[in-house]
């Protein structure tokens, strides 16, 4: 799961950005965790208590330590964290670039900058840790989750569906069971569904819902079992929610 954090001393701003963020991550099929804060003080704190965050959007200008003293303490205890400042003004460049910044963006926030620093962001580095190891023909594999279009399984045997960077479609076959694939994923940032008994479906590779059926990005068509529409639809209403 993508921690991501937004550092944002007015409430309607960032209530605005964690909005426009949540609507991005749900468009590019990630599980995230979005947290706000009003100061450094209390997202220092979180990272103390709860752990290390993946993706900060900083506003330099905090009250109390700003942003620019917050991404030093964060840089002192983490280098990994993509760091997002974001600012009305340009004399802070100088002081920015020293804490190794991943991105800068311009009060007040654009949405399509922001998708494009974040869809960046995710190819760039966020999705080159997550990947599903398995054996196959007495091989193992390593395959980017955002490269898999689905599981499917029968009985024992579980076909993984890939898309490779050229117009090819690969697959394997190894054995085990699709719910313990469901739960080793369950916490990826890549976002899977579980459409019916044998399938376990890439989000991202979703073009059409309805009631009782998806439609993929390949043109195949996949009826939802009852059991499981419940939850296709609580993910269809999030990403309608994020689309508003």
């Amino acid at each position: 799961m993508i921690r991501i954090a937004v550092c944002e001393d007015n409430l309607d701003e960032l209530q605005t950005q964690k909005k426009m963020v949540q609507s991005i991550m749900l468009e590019l099929s990630k599980n995230t965790e979005i947290l706000g804060f009003q100061n450094g003080e209390d997202l220092l704190f979180e990272m103390e208590v709860s752990g290390e965050m993946n993706i900060i959007f900083l506003d330099v200008e905090l009250s109390g330590i700003n942003g620019i003293e917050t991404a030093q303490m964060i840089r002192k205890r983490d280098m990994q964290a993509a760091l997002i400042f974001v600012s009305g003004h340009n004399q802070y460049y100088r002081e920015m670039i020293e804490v190794q910044p991943y991105a800068f963006l311009d009060k007040p926030v654009s949405a399509e900058k922001c998708a494009q620093t974040l869809r960046r962001l995710i190819e760039t580095r966020l999705n080159l840790f997550d990947g599903y190891t398995f054996s196959y023909q007495k091989k193992q594999y390593n395959i980017p989750l955002m490269h898999i279009r689905l599981f499917q399984s029968d009985k024992r045997v579980i076909r993984v569906d890939t898309i490779q960077k050229s117009p090819h479609t690969q697959e394997y076959l190894f054995y085990g069971k699709l719910e313990e694939v469901e739960r080793q994923i369950r916490e990826a940032s890549v976002k899977f569904i579980r459409i019916r008994k044998s399938f376990l479906v890439n989000s991202q590779y979703i073009t059409e819902y309805s009631a009782d059926r998806v439609v993929l990005d390949n043109g195949v068509i996949v009826e939802i079992t009852k059991k499981y529409r419940k939850d296709v639809t609580q993910q269809y209403m999030l990403l309608l929610k994020g689309w508003e």
